[in-house]
């Protein structure tokens, strides 16, 4: 009798620890679901303290490295400088790098000559280890392209020359992507000079088939007369190039409101558009908008509006590239922080496993405050709760997101100690690692191309052409050169060869004279 109920006192133990180990287990699952990520505590990126850190956007190499770059600006000089104070403007703004290893960060170094006026970048990092760069310089507002090796990018000298690669002088905000050998490029710049705001910005492509050896003629998308501002590119698995951007407010003037969001792709790497999807829900004062793809046709856009009245994030989806949509509606969950401004944008990114990862700054409530950086993730039919990147005493802003060996997130944004942008601010990274298969950097290509490769001709999108013009205004400062600059180039590289070639014709004409002369 003791046997029987020894043995069931043993029964009903291990049933109590069969149920209570199948209970923790669902727990756990509950609160990791398949696909989500696992984010890492985020840290700030070691800058100097006196002065601001922001707009920071990122690439990651074959090596794992990430690349860093953002603007550096002294608010402090900037904002409270006096007439006769002994105050240099051009050292007002500067772009700055820095690299972390997995272990350290190396220090940062500001990598483009200072200037007063507000610079802006965006970075990619190409199959050879090749990180290219985009920035504004001013005056006038140009837009330069530049590359170095990821080895080297800690030292300025190791970049190539800078080209100017916008026409208009009136840019602001730039993106770029790379897909192979070729990087495609677009940014705001500046529109007609008649219209319902003459000059404000629409937005431009371009791109470089020999990995930024030449480039395509310039050419605006969508011409609105309208004022466009913060275009955001995405290229998915096979290719396929697409944009996102908003419309109704010029950033550079500060004229106009935010209206609504235009997408566009090319399924033939940039050489011609789809007509352009026109978003106006929930009301006519939609913006960042943001762009991702599964890279078998599923297409999201998000964006939230400036009004209070539709404090939500929203979203719609397509299965055919855009052909057709989903009806539009909120994130749930999350609601977007408060704001008055066009300012900000939202970034997306895909895993390997086509699931489309989503980056925003927002709030889990109405009543929070300050708001925080949240990721959500796609699946294709259902969202993910937002989980917490970052949350602290401080207002984030400008996420950016890069996915890497399939599964690792990367993430940069900006926080400032209020919701004003003359507040000193921070740069901050976080790395995060979803449940989808990890993936190896495919085989380095051979042989890699040579830097001084014939130019190769470009075919350009259907969308109406402007011609490259000269930069006017100010001369440009020392470092910086323009696409006209390149015949100057070729004449300098080929000057020993033309120095011998004259020395051997002056030799054999010599000869021959004194050959006569005998």
């Amino acid at each position: 009798m003791w046997f029987v109920c020894r043995q069931s006192a043993r029964i009903t133990l291990l049933s109590i620890l069969f149920f209570l180990l199948f209970a923790l287990t669902s727990t756990n699952s509950a609160q990791q679901p398949e696909g989500r990520v696992v984010w890492e505590p985020a840290m700030r990126i070691p800058s100097p303290e006196e002065t601001s850190s922001w707009f920071p956007d990122l690439a990651v190499d074959r090596e794992g490295r990430v690349h860093v770059v953002w603007c550096e600006t002294d608010h402090l000089a900037m904002n409270y400088s006096q007439p006769g104070d002994d105050i240099d403007p051009s050292k007002f703004e500067r772009l700055y790098y820095s690299m972390w290893d997995g272990q350290q960060w190396s220090q940062a170094n500001d990598i483009v000559p200072s200037q007063q006026n507000i610079i802006r970048n965006a970075i990619a990092v190409d199959d050879y280890n090749v990180l290219h760069l985009l920035f504004d310089f001013s005056p006038p507002f140009g837009l330069y392209y530049k590359k170095a090796q990821a080895s080297q990018a800690s030292s300025a000298a190791a970049w190539t020359p800078p080209r100017l690669v916008n026409s208009r002088s009136g840019t602001y905000m730039s993106d770029i992507a790379i897909f192979q050998d070729t990087l495609h490029i677009v940014y705001d710049d500046r529109g007609a000079a008649e219209g319902e705001c003459p000059g404000c910005a629409d937005i431009f492509y371009r791109r470089s088939t020999d990995r930024g050896l030449t480039w395509s003629t310039s050419v605006a998308l969508f011409p609105t007369g309208t004022g466009s501002n913060y275009a955001q590119m995405e290229i998915d698995k096979t290719g396929v190039v697409y944009l996102a951007w908003n419309e109704g407010w010029d950033r550079l003037g500060g004229r106009g409101s935010p209206r609504y969001g235009v997408y566009m792709y090319s399924a033939d790497g940039g050489s011609t558009w789809s007509a352009p999807t026109i978003v106006s829900y929930p009301n006519a004062t939609n913006m960042r908008f943001a762009v991702g793809s599964d890279g078998q046709g599923g297409v999201m856009l998000v964006w939230r509006t400036a009004s209070p009245e539709y404090p939500g994030i929203y979203y719609m989806w397509s299965t055919d590239y855009g052909e057709s949509w989903s009806p539009p509606q909120a994130l749930p969950d999350i609601f977007a922080q408060p704001t008055t401004s066009g300012h900000g944008m939202y970034d997306m990114a895909t895993d390997s496993a086509g699931h489309i990862h989503l980056l925003v700054t927002g709030r889990l409530s109405i009543a929070q405050d300050p708001p925080g950086v949240y990721h959500l993730e796609w699946d294709g039919n259902n969202w993910s709760s937002p989980l917490v990147v970052y949350k602290g005493d401080w207002y984030p802003m400008y996420p950016h997101l890069v996915i890497d060996r399939g599964n690792q997130l990367h993430v940069t944004w900006s926080i400032s100690e209020s919701q004003e942008t003359d507040e000193p601010l921070q740069a901050w990274y976080a790395h995060g690692q979803s449940q989808a298969p990890a993936e190896t950097p495919v085989p380095l290509p051979t042989p890699i191309p040579s830097p001084m490769a014939t130019p190769l001709a470009t075919s350009t999108p259907t969308a109406t052409p402007y011609p490259t013009l000269a930069p006017g205004g100010a001369a440009l400062p020392d470092g910086l050169y323009t696409e006209n600059d390149d015949l100057l180039r070729l004449l300098i590289g080929l000057a020993p060869v033309l120095i011998l070639a004259t020395a051997i014709l002056a030799i054999r004409f010599g000869w021959l004279r004194r050959s006569s002369g005998r």
